[in-house]
């Protein structure tokens, strides 16, 4: 399915749907009582991403794609930030929809997988984070910083990112994917001076 049979599949099914290249944008159209589905068509032919989101719990603006500032949790925010450094995004649509989960499933079973990624290799999230993680570092952007900042983000990728830690007091606790980028997380694990080149590689605030 291309990204505007897929963007048509959403338009049919939705009460509303607004085009948005920003984060002004965006506030100007949300509602705070209201559910969403956004869909990111990233600048190459047919690499796009969905998924689910209210006015209440924005994850457009956690993903931190038109914000740097990063804050609260989202699971797909390291791939995003990749993406947003390998392609850029054309545009974001966000389509205000009651039954939003329902159709951000539609369309997984329409395409046969369970993630919300169209284009990118990978059979599974980590198969496809990695892969991205492999044409991130391919980027001017990525190659333009020292290798103690690469190192760094390396151990932050694979030892944090994809490692679905323990909680250090609460063994009964795990982290996942959208722990990673959450505000003081890293200094709740011992990581602290993973931040620095964090920050600089997604380019991103913790604080």
């Amino acid at each position: 399915m291309n990204y505007k049979e897929a963007i048509e599949f959403f338009n049919l099914n939705s009460r509303e749907c607004y085009t948005i290249s920003c984060e002004e944008e965006m506030k100007q159209v949300i509602n705070k009582n209201k559910k969403y589905i956004y869909f990111i068509h990233w600048s190459q032919q047919d690499i796009y991403s969905w998924g689910t989101m209210s006015g209440s719990s924005n994850r457009l603006r956690k993903s931190s794609i038109m914000n740097k500032k990063l804050t609260g949790k989202y699971d797909r925010r390291v791939d995003y930030l990749m993406l947003l450094k390998i392609y850029s995004f054309k545009k974001i649509y966000l389509f205000e929809n009651q039954e939003s989960t329902k159709y951000e499933k539609m369309l997984c079973n329409k395409l046969e997988q369970k993630h919300c990624y169209h284009g990118l290799k990978g059979i599974n999230r980590d198969q496809i984070s990695r892969n991205l993680y492999s044409k991130f570092k391919e980027t001017l952007w990525f190659k333009k910083f020292n290798k103690n900042d690469t190192n760094y983000f390396d151990e932050f990728f694979n030892d944090v990112f994809l490692a679905k830690l323990k909680h250090p007091k609460n063994p009964k606790r795990t982290f996942y994917y959208g722990d990673s980028l959450e505000p003081k997380f890293l200094r709740t694990i011992g990581k602290e001076y993973l931040e620095t080149s964090v920050e600089k590689i997604l380019d991103v605030n913790f604080y």
